[in-house]
């Protein structure tokens, strides 16, 4: 009888298989729009080493056909393209991997997780500086950093992406926990002093203002941030000086600022707050990618109307940019670019489901090279195999501070190292939460 291949080996197959891949992560093939390739004969990790063995865009079109190739190599490519597949089904466990006709997240009935009052939370996390001679990126990790009035604990996971430094990035890592903090507080002492008991509608509505307040006053702090790091005090007028009020730095910080995307997980519920290009992923049943942000940039038809509107411009410079300078619409910080470039985050709430396998954070660094379905697969193989969690469950009731596990660091890593061998030129960051209980 044949042993199978230790883990680590199958990881390392699908890393080297994906980093040594052509793929246009602008296909239709590979689209976020439709993640789990609803209409194709292929698993999502087959169409992708499809697409890499030379196959056109047409697999996974309508109809499920196998594609059309060259008349001069067809034979090859066919041949090839189930040599790797049949490479892939090998490296699979047990039991088919083509998923069921995936349905809109949004009108699925949701099957809850049957969560306990504080869960335990299994996580990871990467930050590497890459090609950058500066690192600008910046993660953050509080586990039941709060509790709620009926004694839920909530969880914070986010990552920054600074630019013109790390100071904006920093900041929000700094100032963003205590404000939300303050902010729940406040909306919990609000909904529970009223005579009636607050709903979970009331509930969702209240943490979605307080994320709104937290990105406001968080921005407010990052506008007055300069290139050194000096964050002016408030009562100086910073839009009027000259020069910084820091010896150390001669410029105001005008251009300098960050993304935001931040995950509030609670009960079955996570609430992500998004401003900027770094995006979540959530890998749902059967590996599926579901996007819960989405990227804000210039040449998106809605933000480019509004920056219009606001009487900027969109200009290509290297890339679409608002005044040829960001080549993002929303962002902490940047107050040379205020009103066309604001704050505001878009606010996307999803319930956990039961199948759900991983919840993924990351900064531009990796979305830039690394497709959603993708990112999906490695992460999910990494938690599969990988070593149980080592999860405290006294100190998650208590909201103590929890480590991150190994196999959620090994899932990031992985994620990491995928994103290096694909030429990533950002600074490269990501958070993995595992929302699955594993043995």
């Amino acid at each position: 009888m044949t042993r199978p291949p230790p883990p680590t080996s199958r990881l390392l197959f699908l890393c080297l298989v994906y980093s040594l891949a052509s793929i246009d992560l602008r296909s239709p093939a590979l689209s976020t729009a439709s993640p789990c390739f609803p209409n194709s004969l292929l698993t999502p990790r087959e169409t992708l080493m499809a697409s890499a063995a030379g196959s056109t865009n047409n697999v996974g079109a309508a109809g499920g056909g196998e594609g059309t190739f060259s008349s001069s190599s067809s034979s090859n490519l066919r041949a090839r393209r189930r040599r790797i597949a049949a490479a892939a089904a090998a490296m699979a466990r047990s039991g088919s991997d083509v998923p069921a006709e995936p349905a809109d997240p949004a009108t699925t009935p949701a099957v809850v997780c049957a969560l306990p009052a504080a869960a335990p939370v299994a996580f990871g996390s990467v930050a590497l500086a890459g090609r950058m001679r500066q690192m600008e990126d910046v993660v953050l990790l509080r586990p039941g950093f709060f509790v709620w009035a009926d004694g839920s604990p909530m969880n914070l996971f986010a990552v920054f992406d600074g630019h013109g430094g790390p100071h904006v990035a920093e900041i929000c890592k700094q100032q963003m926990p205590a404000a939300l903090e303050e902010e729940l507080s406040a909306a919990a002492a609000r909904l529970h002093g009223q005579q009636q008991q607050p709903t979970v509608r009331d509930e969702v509505a209240a943490w979605i203002e307080a994320l709104r307040r937290a990105f406001a006053r968080v921005d407010a702090v990052g506008g007055r941030c300069c290139q050194c790091g000096h964050v002016a005090p408030p009562e100086e007028d910073v839009g009027r000086r000259p020069l910084s009020s820091c010896p150390m730095c001669r410029l105001p910080g005008d251009i300098i600022g960050s993304t935001a995307v931040v995950a509030l997980l609670v009960r079955d519920l996570i609430v992500v707050a998004n401003s900027g290009d770094s995006r979540a992923v959530i890998c749902r049943d059967h590996g599926c990618a579901v996007a819960l942000s989405t990227d804000h940039k210039p040449d998106r038809p809605d933000e480019m109307r509004r920056i219009i509107e606001a009487g900027g411009q969109v200009i290509f410079n290297n890339g679409v940019r608002v005044r040829g300078i960001l080549a993002m619409s929303r962002a902490i910080g940047h107050r040379i670019l205020k009103p066309e470039v604001i704050c505001d985050p878009e606010i996307r709430l999803t319930r956990r489901l039961e199948d759900d396998d991983c919840l993924i954070l990351a900064s531009d660094g990796v979305w830039d090279v690394i497709s959603n379905q993708m990112a999906c697969d490695v992460v999910r193989q990494c938690l599969q195999d990988g070593s149980p969690p080592d999860v405290d469950p006294i100190a998650a009731q208590e909201g103590q501070q929890q480590q991150s596990t190994p196999r959620c660091d090994m899932a990031a890593a992985a994620l990491g190292r995928l994103a290096l061998g694909r030429e990533s030129s950002d600074n490269i960051s990501a958070v993995v939460i595992d929302l699955k209980m594993r043995e």
